[in-house]
């Protein structure tokens, strides 16, 4: 590569990479209007994380949200994506993360603050019906000991029963919780977290930062002190205003691409593979893949209805950046071939590179196909196996067809 490449290739690189960080700036601000007010009823009120009307004190640390569309690049920032496992599919999060690890330097003021309503707080409108002692519960993600506390606050006041919100259990998922630390207990005190709101009207609910890289999913005020929420907890209820209409993104698909390159080309999607007891799950529209919480391993098999004859044969799977999955591919039994795609750099993808390529293959109508998948991790989190299907092209080809734009492209 001469000069004037490198010069150039470098300066592409350069405005592409502050393109990426100023869209990451968009990502801290508010998607809601002021108007927008949540309601209590019978005692109980829930809020999406990633509602909030207004961000203050967000001058060295801010919330940034995450989802399928929205990934922050704004400093460190180690752990992967969870936005597929999130309410409504999207989180907010204080970054940049410096403070990863207990070794990490503590920087009080910037990484870490003690001290409630001091940096980074995010607010939320909630009209409160009725007056009282509501507990409060935050569905958070901690993969580590320093991304696990926060504060809560009302009307821009911080009482003692809000400081110290902390997260012990339930690492790596999300988790609801509602405990004080305390300097005895370090892994908190249930029921020590609450609010008392005297009176019925709009309030202002606010959270602060106290350790950089906390998650926060959704979060609930309840006057029940026996309440334990699940799952993704419950709806949202809104007194006034309109939430953000989701935008459908219409994305092409890589596999369907490549499926119609060539007139010639037979296709098996994943998901036209059965799926009732194989431990695969239909993941969208476009891939199988499997539950790690349920399960380690799948297998699932389809018949072979096209013309007999040899074929390259492409096993378009997805490339996880938590670990490699494991696909072996049999005809009637018969190994033809076991691969592991890379890992990739983002929460997924796909592309060539996340392919495998068996040529000159012969089959015949009536063959039994049977691909197995066996999860993989990288320690921490674990990939899910996913896989988009199976294209068989004439003899020569395989390697051509794979020639097409990855579908899913993130901004990290």
């Amino acid at each position: 590569m001469n000069t004037k490449s490198i010069l150039a290739l470098f300066i592409v690189v350069t405005m592409f990479s502050a393109v990426l960080k100023a869209q990451s700036k968009k990502f801290n601000n508010p998607i809601i209007g002021d108007d927008v007010v949540f309601e209590e009823k019978n005692g109980l009120v829930a809020v999406e994380a990633e509602y909030f009307y207004k961000q203050s004190n967000a001058e060295v640390r801010a919330w940034y949200r995450t989802s399928k569309t929205e990934m922050a690049n704004v400093g460190r920032d180690e752990d992967a994506p969870h936005f597929i496992d999130a309410s409504n599919n999207a989180y907010i999060e204080i970054l940049p993360d410096t403070r990863v690890t207990h070794s990490d330097q503590l920087i009080r003021g910037e990484n870490f603050t003690d001290e409630a309503g001091k940096m980074a707080i995010v607010h939320y409108k909630v009209k409160i019906n009725t007056p009282g002692r509501y507990f409060v519960w935050v569905r958070a993600m901690s993969t580590g000991s320093e991304d696990n506390g926060l504060h809560v606050g009302l009307n821009n006041q911080w009482p003692v029963h809000g400081k110290r919100m902390q997260w012990c259990d339930g690492k790596n998922k999300w988790t609801w919780e509602s405990k004080q630390r305390t300097k005895e207990v370090h892994c908190g005190v249930a029921h020590e977290i609450y609010l008392d709101i005297e009176e019925a009207g709009v309030h202002d609910i606010q959270f602060s930062m106290r350790e950089d890289g906390f998650e926060m999913d959704k979060f609930i005020l309840t006057t029940d002190k026996n309440y334990v929420p699940s799952e993704k907890g419950p709806a949202i209820n809104l007194a006034q205003g309109k939430l953000p209409v989701s935008k459908v993104v219409q994305e092409q698909s890589y596999f369907n691409n490549i499926s119609k390159a060539l007139p010639e080309n037979k296709v098996i999607a994943s998901t036209k593979f059965p799926i009732e007891g194989t431990n695969f799950y239909k993941n969208g529209k476009n891939w199988l893949a499997i539950n790690p919480k349920e399960h380690k391993e799948a297998q699932t098999s389809t018949t072979f209805n096209f013309e007999s004859g040899s074929y390259d044969v492409v096993f378009v799977g997805v490339g996880e950046n938590d670990g490699s999955s494991t696909f072996s591919v049999s005809i009637n039994n018969k190994l033809l071939g076991t691969y592991a795609p890379p890992l990739a750099k983002t929460i997924w993808e796909e592309g060539k590179e996340f392919n495998a390529l068996w040529e000159n293959i012969k089959l015949k109508k009536g063959d039994t196909i049977t691909v197995t998948a066996k999860i993989g991790t990288d320690g921490k989190e674990f990939t899910r196996g996913r896989w988009a299907g199976i294209i068989f092209t004439p003899v020569g080809k395989g390697k051509q067809i794979q020639e097409a734009p990855t579908t899913y492209l993130f901004i990290k």
